[in-house]
């Protein structure tokens, strides 16, 4: 579960329509950082590695308190070998190698593959499907939420379940205090009854 999502790609492509809404649909409460980037032609690389370095900076806590990024995504829709040649960028790739957090490329068709994709922590087939891959659905995690409150629920009821029946051993080698205290009652009662006796034993005198 990250707590902040890095997105990089261009503001006009669709592939950021296709990513936001995937992330809006299955998580809506992880924010989402945009550094964006042009995503072909010949400034395209050297916007690919400074906004990858700009989310790079946000994977520590920032001073606002904002949570920091747990893992990028890079992506762009499909397109030609030519399109997507800022993506083969040698120093790009070295910038990708270098994240501190995973990164999930995005890039292209499922059949599309550049040197982006084999230095990044994890493929997917589409920009959609690397949003879905970063972004468990939310009600699956309160599931496994409900699923571990369950579990610690019933392992409360058998602990005191234990421990009632414990008690009630240990109650049973004491016996109960009423009984007791009429077991006591009774011999002491015999006792001054065998007091009484011995005394008007030593009052009678024998003629």
């Amino acid at each position: 579960m990250p707590r902040a999502i890095g997105l990089v790609t261009s503001t006009g492509a669709a592939a950021l329509h296709d990513v936001v809404t995937a992330l809006e649909r299955r998580v809506p409460h992880i924010p989402v950082l945009l550094a964006p980037a042009s995503v072909q032609g010949l400034q395209a690389p050297a916007e690919l590695v400074r906004a990858l370095q700009a989310l790079y900076a946000r994977t520590g806590t920032g001073a606002d308190g904002t949570p920091p990024v747990d893992v990028i995504l890079l992506v762009r829709g499909g397109g030609s070998i030519e399109d997507l040649w800022a993506f083969n960028d040698e120093q790009l790739v070295h910038t990708i190698a270098q994240s501190p957090v995973p990164v999930v490329c995005g890039v292209g068709h499922e059949t599309d593959f550049t040197l982006a994709d084999f230095v990044a922590d994890l493929r997917a087939p589409t920009p959609t499907a690397a949003a879905e891959l970063v972004a468990q659905p939310r009600d699956a995690w309160l599931n496994l939420l409900d699923g571990a409150q369950q579990r610690v629920q019933d392992a409360l009821l058998r602990q005191l379940d234990r421990q009632n029946q414990r008690l009630d051993a240990a109650a049973s080698r004491l016996g109960r205090p009423c009984e007791r205290l009429a077991q006591q009652s009774l011999r002491l009662s015999g006792l001054a009854q065998s007091l009484r006796l011995a005394q008007l034993a030593d009052q009678v005198v024998c003629v």
